[in-house]
């Protein structure tokens, strides 16, 4: 085996016979294996130390019989044909009394755009739809609820779905601006009218607590997991400190800003996004949250419900290419030659 050094880098490949191949993954294994189990160590070692400067509290629940909470959830998907990426979008919202389903859900989704798209984009736009149906369907059910909970973020990641850095299609920015102004007349309704909405994120990938407190390397997911014990709960955490370019048309948006508060039921913590005007609600609201969720999942019921009726599958997905060709074989009278057009790109599983 032997290193070679890229030219003005730090990176050392690794260039051997191809006889070691089985030798060079254990060897990825070992490194990442040694990554990980540091950064845990470090970990460890701060957490006595950060749980004396950090807000913690307790949240051992109560009774949320009496509080309607609605959950929304998008699912997306779709096909990278040859004519292009065909996105799928949906969302689905039910409102509950605690953990009992009131009424019946309703699911909401749009025509598919009549644009190309190469499957990057493609799929950037299909997540972002299903942000802009999601807010649509909160907004509709806010009048029978009392607290909006968000399957995710509260706001758009604006570093990934940003038109920003490459060329994008009029379909995309007219999505983007929708989605930002949606979100805008939910959380400007919401406040009016005295109810939260909130994002919870089951997949925390954030370093808020790392940058706030000026660690270097520290990921939410891991420092939550170490500091909270069962019945705790760590925040509020200043997160984005541009939400003002966000939502810039608001009026006073920095009363939208929001703030991260992680609530740990079972062996894994989520993290809350709550906007800044409801700050002051901070401890009931993750009481109750604490008290809805699943002592297996760490969720709250009424999102893991509607997480289940949202999703699309590859499968789904596939069934819905299936009759989408079954439709253009009839109106092509089945010629394989102009069929042939519609078929997936290389690699796509059918």
């Amino acid at each position: 085996t032997k290193n070679y050094s890229l030219t003005g880098g730090d990176l050392n490949p690794i260039i051997s016979p191809y006889h070691e191949y089985h030798e060079l993954l254990r060897e990825i294994a070992s490194d990442l294996a040694n990554n990980l189990a540091g950064l845990v160590k470090k970990a460890e070692d701060i957490a006595p130390k950060l749980r004396q400067v950090l807000p913690i509290f307790s949240v051992r629940g109560g009774d949320a019989s009496g509080v309607r909470i609605t959950a929304v959830d998008a699912g997306s998907n779709g096909k990278d044909l040859l004519l292009g990426y065909q996105p799928v979008s949906l969302a689905v919202g039910a409102t509950f009394l605690g953990t009992n389903k009131l009424g019946n859900p309703i699911v909401a989704t749009v025509k598919p755009p009549k644009s190309y798209f190469d499957d990057e984009e493609g799929s950037k736009f299909s997540s972002l739809l299903g942000y802009y149906l999601m807010y649509k369907v909160a907004e509709t059910l806010l009048d029978e609820t009392d607290m909006v909970v968000l399957d995710g973020p509260l706001y758009l990641p604006r570093n990934y779905y940003g038109p920003r850095g490459r060329a994008h299609s009029p379909a995309y920015f007219e999505v983007y601006d929708a989605a930002l102004r949606s979100l805008g007349i939910l959380l400007t309704r919401a406040r009016a009218s005295g109810k939260v909405v909130l994002g919870v994120v089951k997949r925390i990938r954030s370093s808020y607590v790392s940058s706030w407190l000026g660690l270097d390397g520290l990921p939410d997911s891991l420092l939550a997991s170490n500091l909270l014990r069962e019945g705790e709960a760590l925040g509020p955490i200043p997160m984005s400190p541009r939400w003002e370019d966000v939502l810039p048309w608001l009026d006073d948006a920095s009363r939208y800003r929001p703030w991260a508060i992680f609530v740990r039921k079972g062996a894994k913590p989520f993290r809350m996004d709550l906007p800044e005007y409801a700050l002051d609600k901070a401890e009931k609201i993750s009481n109750v949250l604490y008290s809805i969720s699943e002592p297996s999942s760490g969720l709250p019921i009424p999102l893991v419900a509607v997480d289940r009726l949202s999703k699309l599958t590859d499968r789904q997905a596939s069934l819905i290419y299936k009759l989408m060709m079954s439709e253009i074989s009839s109106k092509f009278g089945g010629s394989p030659d102009r069929t042939a057009i519609f078929s997936l790109q290389r690699g796509e599983i059918e």
